[in-house]
């Protein structure tokens, strides 16, 4: 069997001082395994002496890694393939950051994991894990500014219905240590430095500029503006691929809510430069921009509901207020809606900036459609552009799967009407009714070269009505392949001559073949 190294899982062949650096990078991330008597390649090769390489890892631990760490890391014999091994496992410290006691707290003494190889921490990192062991956060820090006003946060709450006083700031982290105003409190009062700017184009370039809005102000009402705004540029597209319609959003409205929140609530605001978030709508995707690479975990976690908030204070706000459902939840949801969608949303990361990016549900798939037309298949044609559209890979998987059904039922219709034939009353055969069934009627239809359109529809109506019992009309609608308005001109001109029974109201209106109507087929 064949071993691979992942964020969480180490091998090494003997142990040897560079293992230090791979336990720190566990203990000041999530946890994570390191198997002794495991190759690079991931075979397994074994010890020779257990006893010894077990003793050696714990002398390193308890020597060489500050604060201690000893409690923290389990080391134990395990078999392998019949083989000796050591597995040591280390938890995540709650001591962060821990560093080498010969270097200090610098680069070259302290480690994290990025994917499957143990890398030196940047000295920014570094501070920010010290201050998070002294609970000492941006958002809990005193503002700079204290001079600030909360009309706009006092609306939203009101408007949710949360509290909202200054008997309640301190509850909802707005006051720092030394009883000012904190930075939360700076972030949604009315004197917020921070902005978020949104910008629609009809193009992938970002030349077809369309719209955008800049918002200053409280992130609350920031977040309300630009949610609003997206939503009004969030295209819906109607299809007709059988007799029902099919609406689909370009985007989930989930998706753009959750998207939205992240880019906010998991920005780095501890910077002096006031970075906008910027927020982007192509042709194809809609991206989400904020400062602040992926805080403490990889994209990988971050998607798997491992969450690493940089603003704890302000994700738990956005939580009173009903708009975080459950902390971790916003990336994986999104991902589970694409995944439904048929497509992939997606992570990028470079250097001190963070994207995510949703791909267009319509646009995506059909290079004929843009934000303003559609230069494709008409989305409300008949079978051939849907047939198009199809071969194109175009439809929304909704839009496919009742264009599928419409195609089955069609192919079914086809080969009824080429295999079953009945004789009407003449002793002539009438194409379209089920096998054996002998169609009359009691106004009796011609053969002539005339006899087409509803008079075709009406003949295949008969022994649809003979052969069903009773039936409504999205049945019979979908049996002629026809639309509403066509349908209902055949029923109710056989309703009319008597030949069907109509019953019930509204949705509940039922039709069936007359008695006359069937004595008439008995006898013909």
């Amino acid at each position: 069997m064949e071993y691979r190294e992942t964020e969480r899982i180490e091998f090494k062949r003997t142990a040897t001082e560079r293992i230090v650096k791979t336990i720190i990078a566990f203990a000041n991330g999530t946890g994570g395994d390191i198997y002794i008597g495991i190759d690079d390649f991931g075979r397994v090769i074994g010890v020779d002496d257990i006893d010894g390489e077990m003793l050696k890892v714990s002398n390193l631990v308890h020597d060489a890694i500050c604060p201690p760490l000893v409690r923290l890391v389990h080391i134990e014999p395990v078999k392998l393939e019949g083989k000796n091994t050591v597995l040591v496992s280390v938890e995540a410290g709650d001591k962060k950051p821990y560093y080498l006691a010969s270097k200090g707290l610098v680069p070259a003494g302290v480690f994290t994991r990025l994917g499957p190889a143990t890398v030196p921490m940047g000295r920014r990192d570094i501070r920010r894990m010290i201050r998070e062991a002294d609970d000492d956060y941006f958002e809990t820090r005193h503002a700079r500014v204290q001079d600030l006003t909360f009309d706009e946060a006092g609306r939203v709450f009101r408007e949710h219905g949360v509290e909202f006083s200054p008997e309640r700031f301190r509850a909802l982290g707005m006051l720092a240590r030394d009883g000012f105003y904190s930075n939360l409190a700076l972030l949604i009062s009315d004197q917020n430095p921070f902005t978020l700017k949104c910008a629609v184009f009809n193009d992938d370039a970002g030349t077809e500029f369309l719209n955008r809005i800049e918002c200053e102000g409280s992130i609350l009402g920031q977040y309300e503006r630009v949610l609003g705004f997206l939503r009004l540029a969030n295209n819906l597209r109607s299809y007709f691929p059988s007799n029902t319609r099919i609406d689909q959003r370009d985007y989930p409205d989930d998706a753009l809510r959750e998207g939205l929140l992240n880019a906010i609530i998991h920005r780095d605001y501890d910077e002096s430069l006031c970075v906008p978030t910027l927020v982007k709508m192509y042709r194809t995707e809609l991206s989400f921009t904020s400062f602040g690479g992926l805080f403490g975990i990889t994209a990988q976690q971050a998607i798997t509901r491992e969450s690493s908030p940089r603003n704890p204070r302000l994700l738990a706000l956005f939580g009173r207020l009903g708009e975080v459902e459950a902390y971790g939840s916003g990336l994986p949801k999104i991902w589970k809606l694409y995944e439904r969608e048929g497509l992939a949303a997606r992570i990028e990361a470079e250097g001190s900036f963070f994207t995510l990016v949703l791909p267009n549900v319509n646009t995506t798939r059909n290079p004929h459609m843009s934000l303003t037309a559609n230069s494709g298949p008409d989305l409300r044609g008949g079978q051939e552009a849907f047939d198009e559209l199809d071969a194109m890979g175009a439809m929304p998987v909704r839009v496919k799967a009742a264009y599928d059904r419409a195609r089955a039922e069609r192919c079914a219709l086809d080969r009824a009407q080429e295999g079953a034939h009945a004789a009407d009353a003449d002793g002539r055969e009438v194409a379209g009714a089920p096998a054996g069934v002998r169609v009359t009627h009691m106004e009796r239809i011609g053969d002539s070269p005339a006899d087409t359109g509803s008079r075709r529809l009406e003949r295949f109506m008969i022994s649809f009505a003979l052969e069903r019992g009773d039936f409504s009309r999205e049945e019979a609608q979908r049996a002629l392949d026809v639309g509403r308005d066509t349908a209902l001109k055949v029923i109710n001109g056989m309703v009319t001559s008597g030949a069907l029974i109509k019953t019930g109201r509204a949705r509940a209106t039922r039709y069936r073949a007359s008695d006359e109507l069937r004595q008439n087929e008995a006898l013909g």
